[in-house]
């Protein structure tokens, strides 16, 4: 175990070591703490390799050096050509990274990843990386709808893109007046016509898959700014809406909606129900906003870092890194 003062490593840690030993120091107490009380710590040459080890006695030793060189910049280009060649005539198996959240998610980075494209493979809809398992956080239409909090309308653009990724037919309910480009394999309803004669033929296909009991997620419908969309949407198309919500997700129909914090302040039927979603994606802090309660929430919550949003699953929050800026 390597680490560059003592002070760094718990006293019950490092006592367990019998063999300890320190490379020279700017500081000589640094290096008395950890041999000893020994002349030696003054007198010790600034060579690479050299240093005291605490065995029975404080012994000086060499240590060899994987390569030779005049300087450091020598040794340090011989020690990469080392390092090269012995990749090169490595075939077997190699340890896997150190998982590492990176502090830029770009889409290639992400959509790169094993674990995304494997979450895809099955069906599911991967939403983010964990900050502490680094392993993507994925959307399992058998726990439900999808909730999206965030006062950010960019923020729901690269989402619905993001959704657009999977292997499912993605169908948008959006206010008139949206900033939604047109996608490949995404259908926009953005009409009084449209919601009327899409949710008919939505209504229909949940009412089929239910008599055939066809559960697997083959469509996603995204509610888009609900809380502008309501205000152009009839109490005939509304109900509609509610029907799929509601019925959808045990039909392969999963829903996701997209909404301010100001939905607490509506009370139509869509968004009394979304309102009841027990998974969420949420893009700003969870004090500033009243929709969902969350047990483990911090009392004194940090404003998100770039990139970041909670993950919210029955009432707990986890932490990760998303696309959405």
């Amino acid at each position: 175990m390597t680490a560059g003062r003592q002070s760094n490593l718990r006293a019950q840690l490092y006592s367990n070591f019998k063999h300890q030993l320190s490379l020279p120091q700017n500081d000589v107490s640094e290096v008395r703490s950890i041999v000893g009380s020994t002349p030696l710590a003054m007198t010790m040459e600034d060579i690479k390799g050299r240093a005291l080890m605490k065995r029975e006695e404080v012994d000086v030793i060499q240590l060899a050096l994987p390569v030779a060189g005049v300087n450091d910049a020598q040794v340090l280009n011989n020690l990469r050509q080392a390092v090269a060649s012995l990749q090169e005539a490595w075939t077997g198996q190699r340890p896997s990274a150190i998982p590492m959240v990176p502090e830029e998610l770009t889409e290639a980075e992400f959509y790169g990843r094993a674990s995304v494209q494997a979450a895809y493979e099955q069906g599911l809809v991967p939403l983010g990386l964990d900050l502490e398992t680094v392993e993507p956080i994925t959307w399992n239409l058998a726990k439900g709808n999808l909730l999206y909090l965030t006062d950010k309308e960019e923020q729901m653009v690269t989402f619905v893109k993001h959704i657009a990724k999977g292997q499912q037919k993605v169908i948008v309910l959006a206010p008139k007046y949206h900033n939604l480009p047109e996608m490949e394999g995404v259908t926009i309803l953005a009409s009084p016509e449209e919601y009327l004669e899409g949710l008919d033929m939505m209504e229909f296909k949940v009412q089929e898959r239910l008599e055939k009991k066809q559960r697997d997620h083959v469509a996603t419908v995204v509610v888009y700014n609900l809380t502008e969309l309501v205000g152009e949407l009839n109490s005939e198309v509304l109900d509609t809406l509610a029907y799929v919500l509601e019925k959808g997700s045990r039909a392969g129909y999963g829903s996701i909606v997209m909404s301010s914090p100001a939905l607490t302040k509506h009370i139509d039927v869509v968004s009394k129900i979304a309102r009841s979603y027990k998974q969420a994606v949420v893009g700003l802090r969870l004090s500033d906003q009243s929709v969902l309660t969350v047990t483990n929430r911090s009392v004194r919550e940090p404003q998100l870092e770039e990139q970041e949003h909670y993950y919210v699953a029955d009432g707990l929050a986890s932490k990760m890194k998303v696309l959405m800026i």
